[in-house]
Formats: structure tokens, sequence, C-alpha cells
């Protein structure tokens, strides 16, 4: 394989599954006291072998949000981010270090590898894709300009900004963002795993039937956790798969899977993307999520959690594949 792969903090799950695809896998050694995290919180990066990348095209992976219950240390979005800067600045500048002494030491520089890229499985920041009132800032567009400061191209899986936003239209057309999508793996799987061979693709709200191009419901969003929908779609007797990018609460998974049902459906799947550990509720809310649709649910590995990796592997289904797919294009 010519690509070589850095697994961030987010990332290290994915290892097994790209080994097998035959990549060499390279993650962050720890700091004197075996952690990510000095007591000052100041996250500790370094890259065994660094040697081995020079010349080679690097692809450096992370999830840009916050750890599961799986994490030994919690990381948050802006720690992931900096993780990769870090990694990034380190791949850019490459030395190798020799102690002579007592703090004394002996730097030679490396030749850095031929290109490095960046994928987010999760994109960074990206609820806040746009400013929605006067003053704000655009994180997620932030966080990807900082990323490709030293990095050649970012790319990311299902993000949630739409395509249309001017700041993702741009740097798409300059291909410095790419974007993959898992969306057809997680049908392809639903019809298999649930054996429904006829199905229609319905979205929980607007912003899934832009990115999709299919129909759906409408909705508001009260808060974080609640939502309102509306709509009437012809479902009866039909298999109904749900299609979304991302849940936290599972609130609009929940509700779109009630109405469908009430509405006559015979039975409804829902795939999303990435599921997300929050802050305050870390990942009961994906349990509370799995156990109200009776387990009628798909998601990937973008994100590591508990709920699924462990609890209900049944319910999961790895992006390696697709990683692999876009690197044998990329070459």
């Amino acid at each position: 394989m010519t690509w070589k792969i850095i697994l961030c903090s987010g990332a290290e799950h994915l290892e097994e599954d790209l080994r097998k695809l035959g990549y060499d896998v390279y993650k962050s050694g720890l700091n004197y006291d075996g952690k990510r995290f000095f007591p000052n919180s100041d996250l500790y990066t370094r890259i065994d072998g660094i040697d081995e990348l020079s010349g080679k095209d690097v692809l450096v992976i992370q999830s840009g949000t916050f750890s599961g219950e799986l994490d030994r240390e919690k990381f948050t979005t802006a720690d992931r981010v900096w993780e990769v800067l870090q990694v990034l600045d380190v791949l850019r500048c490459p030395l190798k270090v020799e102690e002579k002494g007592h703090k004394v030491y002996e730097y030679e520089e490396l030749e850095p590898p031929r290109r490095i890229e960046v994928l987010y499985t999760f994109l960074p920041c990206a609820l806040q894709d746009k400013a929605f009132k006067t003053g704000e800032a655009v994180s997620a567009k932030l966080a990807v300009e900082l990323t490709l400061a030293k990095a050649d191209r970012v790319i990311t899986i299902d993000p949630h900004p739409p395509e249309d936003v001017w700041w993702v239209r741009r740097l798409r057309e300059e291909n410095k963002l790419v974007i993959l999508s898992a969306v057809p793996m997680l049908i392809d799987e639903a019809s298999n795993r649930f054996g429904i061979k006829e199905y229609e693709l319905i979205a929980p709200d607007e912003g899934a039937q832009r990115r999709l191009g299919i129909r759906g419901f409408t909705k508001q969003r009260i808060d974080s956790f609640t939502v309102v929908m509306r709509g009437e779609l012809n479902v009866a007797g039909k298999n109904v798969i749900v299609i979304d990018d991302l849940t936290k609460s599972g609130s609009t998974l929940i509700k779109a899977r009630e109405n469908l049902m009430k509405m006559g459906a015979q039975d409804v799947i829902c795939c999303v993307t990435h599921v997300l550990p929050t802050v305050e509720k870390g990942e009961e809310l994906l349990r509370k999520l799995v156990e109200r649709i009776n387990g009628r649910i798909l998601t990937t590995n973008t994100v590591r959690t508990r709920t699924f990796e462990e609890e209900h592997p049944e319910c999961l289904v790895s992006i390696a594949p697709l990683i692999d797919k876009y690197l044998k294009s990329a070459r």
C-alpha cells in the first residue's frame, strides 16, 4: 500500500479494520505519565516511526467530537482539532532527536511526507456551519481552514453542512475539501441485515432532504433535545428506511419512526451516519434511542461508542471499506 495512516485519538478504534485491509497504521505515543494529557490539560503528541513516512502519502484520521465511554481520557472537540494540528506540524517539520547528555539534544531534519491529507470521520464543530446570528463564529469553517493551513486536503464523511453552504462550495471547487458518503453502504446493509428488499427512503428533516434529494418531514427544533415534526407521507404497507447524517439525543429519529408507523408503514429502519455522545448525558441518550426504536437502527463507527461497539455491534457498520475506496481512487 502506498498510503500510510496515522490514527488520532478519535480514530484509534479503526486500527484493526485498516490493518486487515493492508495499511501501515501509526498512533501517538504517551507521555512520561503514560497519558495523552499533562496535569494542566496540555495535550501530548508523538508519532513513533516518523522516519518511515518520509516521501510517502500520509492520511491522518480523526473524529472531531467529544469522547464516548470507551475513551480512557476525555477529549473535547477542541482537543481533537489541536491534536490534528500537532500531528500535521510534526509531519511538516519532522525531526530526529538524540539525547547527548542531561537536557542536551541534537536534532536532524528528516524528509517530510510527499502528501498529507486529513480525514475527519466526523467534521469538527459541524453544527455551527454558518452564522445564525450577527457576530457568531462559523466554527466548522474555522476548523477546516486551520487544518488546511498544514494539510493538502481535508476529507470528511456525510458532513452536517450542506454542500451549497458558501465556504463548503468554495473549498470543494478548489479541490481542498472532499465529501464521502456512508449512506449507500448503510442502505445496502439495512436491506441485507433486516431482510427488506423493497423500501422507500425518507428524510426526517429539510436538511437531509436537500442533501439526499428524497422526500420527508419538516422539522422545527425547540432546543438541542426537543423537536416538532410535521408532514403526511403515503407509506401505508411499505418498508421505510429513514436516512439522517447525525443524532445526539435520537429525538428526530424516534419521532420520525413513530410518525411513519402511525401512518401505516410495515417496518421502519433508521440509518444514521454519526451518533454523538454528549457532555452532560454521555451515551445515555444513545441507549434510549436503541431501546425506543427496538434496535431497528444502523450506524457507522465514525464516532466510537460503547453503545454500538460493545452493546449493539449488530447495529454497527465499519467505515474502513469507505476509507479504503477513497485511498485507492486518490492514488
